[in-house]
């Protein structure tokens, strides 16, 4: 039974690490198939829609606007369309400010980003969308790289790379960085083998002709991007469009970040799943190994510690394993009660697992969507 339990624990560690290390790693062996540079694209730019959807962003929402507006006049044909989803903070009256740039909608009740986002869609008719975020922040010249790839008729939608701006400010925030950047790490050699596996929603752009409108319980930029990649078409990141914002810097606040996250990727995962499993066999390793496994790391990491729990007992006693058990949850807890960096590094990791975790029986078990949301208050900061 020894010996059940030693292959069990080393089979959960194994999938619980994959996409992380041997997934990237693998994709070594892979064709590469680098991104074009911003320099193709030329002095003929195509027509771009730029969407955003913005609830209370009154803090941030001037800079924001003015900053979107330099890098639409900076590219050349772009029109501005902003959905306002009841906010109550003044934001409307942030937005009306540029009336004479941009296309707003205003809704007195929240509807959800993904409903604004389908309708701002519908106003223009642009040869290229661009979705973007508002809480986030980039340079004048981010959109030229975005469109660049756009030569090449294979490629679909093009992600920018999103920079975690406020690492330094507690050890949540450091925790969320550096997790991010390994995600950013593993989906810049993705886009050039087997190609990007979905985006997140800071900033990317897509073909007009590809897009379907997402039902507005589905968070849009996953879906959205997935049904790029089931039409054939390859997903990039681009290395020159770097969009910035802040993480979460309360360990809570990103255990509820994650919850909803999550919640959301495993609800549209279940939605095109009869898509999906179509993929050519790079495009679905890569999809498995990225977009789904890495949502069951939790529950492998119980299941490593559930079957190395009776093999530990076994080799070194039972009061030797309870005794360091209850000394190390001690030492955490007390740590962060001082507020100990390092402990407080691991409670953070700890709690976003245990987010992912719930997300994950949210959407499975509790027919949660999230279509509305409260972002966590010091991003907005």
């Amino acid at each position: 039974m020894i010996g059940v339990y030693a292959i069990a624990t080393a089979l959960f560690l194994v999938l619980a690490v994959h996409p992380f290390v041997i997934y990237p790693w693998t994709l070594r062996f892979f064709p590469r198939r680098p991104s074009a540079p911003a320099s193709r694209i030329g002095t003929d730019r195509p027509a771009l829609a730029i969407c955003m959807s913005a609830y209370n962003e009154a803090r941030s929402i001037r800079r924001r606007m003015e900053l979107l507006i330099e890098a639409a006049d900076a590219y050349g044909p772009a029109t501005i369309h902003v959905y306002a989803d009841g906010p109550r903070d003044g934001t409307i009256e942030i937005l009306r400010e540029f009336g004479d740039r941009i296309d707003l909608v205003v809704s007195e009740e929240r509807k959800g980003k993904t409903y604004g986002m389908n309708l701002l869609v519908t106003r223009s008719a642009a040869e290229l969308l661009m979705f973007t975020d508002a809480n986030v922040l980039h340079d004048v010249d981010v959109i030229a790289p975005l469109v660049a790839p756009f030569a090449d008729p294979a490629v679909g939608c093009v992600s920018a790379r999103l920079v975690y701006s406020n690492p330094d400010d507690s050890p949540a925030a450091a925790t969320g960085a550096a997790y991010w950047r390994k995600e950013e790490a593993i989906k810049a050699v993705e886009s050039e083998t087997v190609g990007l596996i979905g985006v997140d929603g800071a900033m990317f752009v897509l073909r007009r002709e590809l897009h379907r409108a997402p039902p507005p319980h589905l968070i849009d930029d996953l879906y959205l991007s997935l049904v790029v990649l089931a039409q054939g078409k390859r997903l990039l990141s681009s290395p020159d469009a770097l969009v910035y914002e802040r993480s979460a810097t309360e360990a809570e606040e990103e255990l509820v970040r994650k919850r909803r996250i999550a919640c959301q990727a495993i609800n549209v995962h279940r939605a095109l799943w009869p898509q999906l499993r179509r993929l050519p066999w790079p495009a679905f390793y890569g999809y498995a190994s990225h977009r789904m496994l890495k949502w069951m790391t939790p529950f492998l990491l119980l299941g490593a510690a559930v079957s190395a729990l009776p093999l530990a007992v076994a080799l070194f006693g039972l009061e030797i394993v309870l005794g360091v058990a209850c000394a190390g949850t001690v030492a955490l807890v007390a740590g962060q009660a001082l507020r100990f960096g390092p402990a407080q590094r691991v409670v953070a990791a700890l709690l976003s697992l245990l987010g992912v975790a719930l997300g994950v029986v949210d959407s499975v078990w509790g027919g949660k969507t999230y279509a509305v949301w409260q972002p966590a208050e010091s991003v907005r900061d």
